[in-house]
């Protein structure tokens, strides 16, 4: 018949299932697009925690040793005998965290702990200051020193005990005063 079209039906029911679901037959998996959405949501949340915990994760991994820690510390590390904890000072100039004496191969030592390296740098500073105008005579006048910490011979600020203070804890320089002859 001329002129007239045909038309065909496809019966949808005979078609393999794999053409109506872009798997094979049974498969029950939810569309790509899901899960990439999902994929990418874990991984904005990990990325996030991971964000907001890496700095502490580093400041920890980092962090000076002694930083932070109670002057009890400094002297069980030196290998002090009788360590007496100092009153707190709040009108100091400087800021520290802890202060105490104890006894290091018979000499009196003061051992002073800060939070912040900035501190340890402050007292320092004060230390530079003080000392000259106090005892002018003193020559070579040692302390030790590293971040978070401050070692020095309560008495006559000698060279040995500083020496040997940087030994043992095994972290920090000597310093002599006047300022500029570290050792």
């Amino acid at each position: 018949m001329k002129g007239v079209a045909e038309l065909t039906t496809i019966d949808l029911d005979e078609k393999p299932a794999d053409i109506l679901t872009n798997g094979p037959a049974g498969d029950e998996r939810r569309p790509n697009r899901v899960r990439l959405v999902l994929g990418a949501l874990a991984l904005a949340a990990v990325a996030g925690v991971a964000g907001w915990q890496a700095p502490n994760a580093i400041d920890t991994l980092t962090k000076p040793k002694y930083l932070g820690a109670d002057a009890s510390t400094i002297a069980d590390n030196l290998g002090c005998d009788g360590y007496t904890r100092a009153a707190k000072h709040t009108d100091a100039v400087y800021t520290y965290r802890d202060q105490g004496t104890c006894t290091l191969n018979g000499v009196v030592v003061t051992i002073t702990t800060f939070d912040e390296a900035t501190d340890g740098r402050t007292f320092a500073a004060v230390m530079e200051a003080v000392i000259p105008v106090l005892h002018p005579t003193w020559s070579g006048a040692t302390y030790a020193a590293g971040d978070g910490w401050n070692v020095a011979d309560a008495r006559n600020l000698t060279p040995e005990i500083a020496e040997l203070a940087v030994q043992r804890l095994g972290t920090g320089a000597t310093h002599v005063i006047p300022a500029g002859h570290s050792a």
